[in-house]
């Protein structure tokens, strides 16, 4: 009976001291039949080790997509922003490329050159088109892989006679190209706004039971009570983040192509993105696609668009709404405000630029191994742009 106390009463001691540090650190404490404890060093370590082994294969995983990603750049292009994510570099030249050389089928290789105003232009120095109209969106707009003197903005400005500022970046939301518009309209004056949707919607949504507060690019976001929101970064955030290696996604098509934006950006995105979709945060459910309720999709859509139409309304002058996925026509046609709108659907899109790019040779439709829209296939929108307009006056 003697012998049988001393070792509860070690036992007991040792339970009183470890199992607190086992309850810290979810571990449990295994205990023989002779009062001996396999606990918290062991387990600690093999938790660590777990731990590491998922770690490496995450960075591992992502290392990988940093070296096999196909485009290269001649540098970024990209400043960041606290409001927007980032713009667009100011004085800057870069270029984007792809491929080993001329014969590879799927080479590609165009110059980036970003005027002091922050807008894509045929030189540094060049002037920003004013009185004229502005083209805003994503790397459909932008022209990626493609120079400026192909992009339908600059074909607008230097075979039909209209001159057309283009403001637009790779990877873009909707809301990005809106409230980087809004800072540049009352310099620029223009008559017309241009705005092609493929996509950039999808790109602004935000989900969860409150206000977004850990994003580093604007959203769209359902309250409630089913009120829209136009939600921006908390000043600062975007800044303080990029500090620990941490930047926007999507911010990579801009030439953002770094070891850190691969390794510590995008996986902690993508935490925060599961986090989001298990309802333990709002904000970003995926980067590049919508994610959260659909009956909030078209919320968010009628919201854009009324956004759109307000700053056309209020710059005094028109918005020429491109949506071949005809995504907001709904919203169109029950718009209040229809006189400021100039709307080309899916037929119009069909008729003069899906059916014709089809005929274009393979390099002329789109950017090899790439899939954006080649020079022949920006010319056919130009040439839609300009129709449009002309039926309308």
């Amino acid at each position: 009976a003697h012998r049988a106390v001393v070792p509860a009463t070690k036992c007991s001691i040792r339970r009183a001291c470890v199992a607190p540090l086992n309850r810290l650190f979810l571990m449990p404490s295994l205990i023989t039949p002779h009062g001996v404890i396999w606990d918290s060093p062991f387990f600690f370590m093999m938790q660590l080790v777990s731990l590491f082994l998922v770690v490496l294969c995450v960075e591992a995983y992502y290392l990988y997509g940093y070296l096999s990603f196909k485009d290269d750049y001649c540098g970024s292009f990209a400043s960041l922003d606290d409001e927007i994510g980032w713009v667009l570099r100011t004085s800057t030249s870069s270029c984007i490329k792809s491929g080993e050389n001329a014969s590879d089928p799927n080479y590609f290789s165009s110059t980036i050159l970003i005027n002091a105003d922050g807008f894509r232009v045929d030189d540094t120095a060049s002037p920003t088109p004013t009185n004229g109209m502005l083209a805003i969106g994503d790397s459909w707009t932008f022209g990626y892989g493609i120079d400026w003197e192909d992009s339908f903005a600059a074909q607008l400005t230097r075979s039909y006679g209209r001159p057309t500022a283009l403001l637009a970046s790779p990877a873009y939301s909707g809301a990005q190209a809106l409230l980087l518009a809004r800072r540049h309209i009352e310099s620029l004056r223009a008559n017309t706004i241009i705005y092609l949707e493929l996509g950039n919607w999808d790109r602004s949504v935000c989900s969860g039971k409150t206000r977004p507060a850990a994003i580093l690019k604007p959203c769209y976001w359902v309250d409630g009570d089913d009120v829209v929101h136009l939600v921006t970064p908390r000043p600062g955030y975007v800044h303080r983040m990029s500090s620990i290696g941490l930047r926007p996604g999507g911010m990579v098509g801009a030439g953002e192509k770094t070891l850190a934006y691969f390794l510590i950006a995008r996986p902690v995105a993508k935490i925060k993105q599961l986090m989001v979709r298990l309802r333990l945060l709002s904000g970003f459910g995926n980067d590049f696609a919508a994610w959260g309720r659909e009956e909030d999709f078209a919320k968010i859509r009628a919201a854009h668009l009324e956004q759109l139409l307000l700053f056309a309304k209020d710059a005094g002058a028109r918005l020429l709404l491109i949506d071949p996925g005809e995504v907001y026509k709904p919203h169109a046609l029950d718009s209040s405000d229809k006189k400021s709108l100039i709307y080309i659907g899916r037929s119009e899109w069909v008729a003069s630029v899906k059916k014709p790019m089809s005929q274009l040779p393979k390099a002329l439709a789109r950017v090899p191994g790439d899939g954006q829209f080649g020079p022949g296939t920006h010319r056919l929108i130009a040439a839609l742009i300009d129709a449009k307009l002309q039926s309308q006056n």
